[in-house]
């Protein structure tokens, strides 16, 4: 993490200070003070079963206690715990949604085994660290205060499967809030540009006047986002995510055609359950909305339903 996205995510600074660290600490080190190219990484958590983890830091966790426990002290396992409790929810899992189905669970058996090796070393309950990470994390004011482009870039995830690359950033607003927010589709249009995205997508969450969850397609392709935005409806459905159309203007509050709404009222669904609905609503749809050119600079056309130059018809 740089400098700069440090002081971009309170909860970041909050859990270094549950730590006992500060942004100035001699033992913090951020990405711009290192030489990458100089230095020998290893990653872990990158491609992990989520079978096994639904946190990119328990492997970590697991791979510490196997190979010496006395790297973890209170600092150590109070940043891997509070990563753990991020990732996972506070460990949720069992759930069940008000009709007695069952919700995707947020954390696997070796989630919760790792925060539980980490426990005698915490200096606080997991309870009080995760109210402490939340109640940062849920900030309205902080929220506000970001930019249309440092709100998209503040939790962000992106998928390439099948050669179509699109991304998810999750917001902690109200979809109205999201919407007024100045310049947003030209924030988007900047960020889908400098990502190379096909679409964009914003997944919004609002407490009134039932909770629920509001996810915005947007992309400089309008028949080619209809197609992909109709698969999603449908594959959503399947999944019972209880989703519906938005009951907003979108096209006018943003000033473009180029955009699509959903109100999704099974909160259970997060981020990390839809994005493989996208790649299935893209996988349906049969469509790329950026397509790619081959070497001859020439578009690839595998579906024959992309209105550009092809070899075949040049």
């Amino acid at each position: 993490m740089s400098r700069d996205d440090f002081n971009l995510v309170p909860q970041v600074t909050v859990l270094v200070q549950l730590a006992g660290l500060s942004e100035v600490d001699s033992s913090m080190i951020y990405m711009d003070d290192m030489d990458l190219d100089a230095c020998q990484v290893e990653v872990v958590g990158q491609g992990i079963d989520e079978t096994l983890y639904k946190s990119k830091v328990t492997p970590l966790v697991e791979a510490m206690l196997a190979e010496d426990e006395s790297m973890i002290d209170a600092s150590v396992a109070t940043l891997l715990g509070g990563c753990i409790l991020i990732d996972t929810s506070n460990l949720k899992a069992g759930r069940v949604d008000e009709d007695g189905n069952a919700l995707p669970d947020k954390a696997t058996e070796r989630d919760m085994a790792a925060f539980s090796a980490l426990v005698p070393f915490l200096p606080m309950s997991g309870s009080e660290m995760y109210e402490a990470l939340t109640e940062a994390k849920m900030n309205y004011d902080w929220w506000m205060s970001l930019s249309s482009l440092e709100m998209l870039r503040y939790d962000y995830q992106e998928d390439s499967s099948n050669g179509r690359k699109f991304g998810i950033s999750a917001v902690l607003l109200p979809f109205w809030d999201v919407m007024e927010k100045p310049m947003l589709y030209k924030a988007s249009c900047d960020f889908m540009s400098e990502k190379k995205l096909d679409t964009i997508m914003i997944m919004a969450y609002s407490f009134e006047p039932r909770m629920s969850r509001q996810i915005l397609f947007m992309s400089d392709n309008f028949e080619k986002l209809k197609e992909l935005t109709q698969a999603f409806a449908r594959v959503g459905g399947h999944a019972q995510m209880d989703l519906v159309y938005a009951d907003m203007d979108v096209e006018e509050c943003l000033g473009t055609k180029n955009c699509e709404a959903f109100q999704q009222f099974t909160v259970g669904f997060s981020r990390k359950e839809v994005l493989p609905l996208v790649v299935e609503a893209y996988r349906e749809a049969g469509v790329s909305l950026v397509p790619e050119r081959d070497d001859d600079g020439f578009y690839s056309d595998p579906t024959g339903k992309l209105q550009v130059p092809t070899k075949e018809s040049s």
